[in-house]
């Protein structure tokens, strides 16, 4: 790979931009990944906004299906081979323009070449690291475009809870498999790689699958249904738009998704008690939405919101740095809210 020289005024610049633009693209992930530390932080970081602007090409309403899989397939371009910055800065610069939006993750895709020059100041390894994950998880996001695009209906169903599986590991777990090799770089957790890789998919499928229980009216309404169809044949439930759900069809959706959700959830568990104590800061990027997800989740299972507030949010932060130096702690919270949950949707 060619050496890269850089102006440190304008690199420093870069880097201010990408720390700015993150709580603007995802407010939770700001929280934890804040609390990383030197080149963990710096790579999660970068990582995270390059995955953004593949989420932001799949899901934006400003192109069809056609548009959608060519730029995903051209961003994953970037990523193959041992290509420099200069190369990859050519290869992205075509892709900044490709629609008209006034909003923060358009923003980030126009200023993609900031992320990429600064994904060359961290470590070369870290790069190989994510490298091919963005490579896959564009070009898994683009075939489920070419379904769509193939699809005769108006509104694209995921099949089965496999697919279901499939489309989340593409957006979401796939990102477990990169933050677990980047935490192996340390020495401290690289002894525990095989048992944390066990559960390194589960965590971010986990999350996933609550984003589409919390999102699902939304996304039928831009043509898309996640929830599988043998739910919603289970329940008689039509995606023309044509009448709302009745109560009984929304807590059924709620009902059987938690039924899907819990292992995934109780994965994500055994894989932060995995991490080393010792290792607070990553501990700590972990637990933060892990609890705010099975909070969230029994929010959404007692059908009373789907959004914590402020407050609640700040309250799990604080409870999340106790939870850092205890697994015993946040097991404790854990089964406390999944029994709430539970409860709420008897399914077991």
């Amino acid at each position: 790979m060619e050496a890269v020289t850089m102006d440190k005024r304008d690199l420093k610049a870069d880097w201010s931009y990408c720390h700015t633009i993150l709580p603007k693209v995802s407010r939770t992930f700001a929280l934890n990944i804040g609390k990383l530390e030197e080149d963990t932080h710096r790579t999660v970081l970068l990582g995270y906004l390059l995955f953004r602007i593949a989420d932001t090409f799949e899901d934006t309403v400003h192109q069809d299906e056609v548009e959608k899989i060519a730029a995903l397939k051209d961003f994953s371009e970037i990523f193959k081979g041992d290509k420099g910055l200069d190369q990859r800065l050519s290869l992205y610069e075509p892709l900044k323009f490709r629609w008209r939006e006034e909003s923060d993750d358009k923003g980030l895709v126009e200023n993609g070449a900031r992320v990429l020059r600064c994904y060359f100041d961290i470590p070369e390894g870290h790069r190989r690291i994510i490298d091919p994950l963005i490579v896959e998880t564009a070009e898994g996001m683009a075939r489920f475009q070419e379904r769509k695009q193939k699809s005769p209906q108006t509104v694209f169903q995921l099949s089965d809870y496999d697919d279901l599986e499939q489309y989340c590991y593409y957006v979401a777990g796939i990102v477990g498999v990169m933050l677990t090799a980047i935490f192996c770089q340390r020495e401290g957790i690289d002894t525990v790689r095989s048992q944390l890789e066990r559960f390194q998919v589960s965590f971010g499928l986990a999350l996933q699958l609550i984003n589409i229980l919390k999102d699902y009216t939304g996304d039928i309404a831009r043509g898309w249904c996640y929830i599988p169809r043998a739910i919603t044949e289970k329940y008689r439930i039509r995606l023309d738009g044509r009448g709302e759900l009745s109560g009984r069809q929304k807590q059924g959706i709620i009902r059987d998704m938690i039924a899907h959700i819990v292992p995934y959830l109780d994965s994500s568990l055994e894989y932060i008690k995995r991490l080393p104590l010792e290792e607070s800061s990553i501990r700590m990027f972990c637990i933060i939405p892990f609890m705010l997800g099975y909070r969230t989740l029994a929010e959404i299972a007692g059908m009373k919101k789907d959004r914590l507030s402020r407050e609640e949010v700040a309250r799990i932060i604080e409870r999340s740095s106790a939870c850092a130096g205890s697994n015993s702690l946040l097991e404790k919270d854990y089964l406390e809210a999944k029994r709430g949950l539970l409860h709420a949707n008897p399914i077991f």
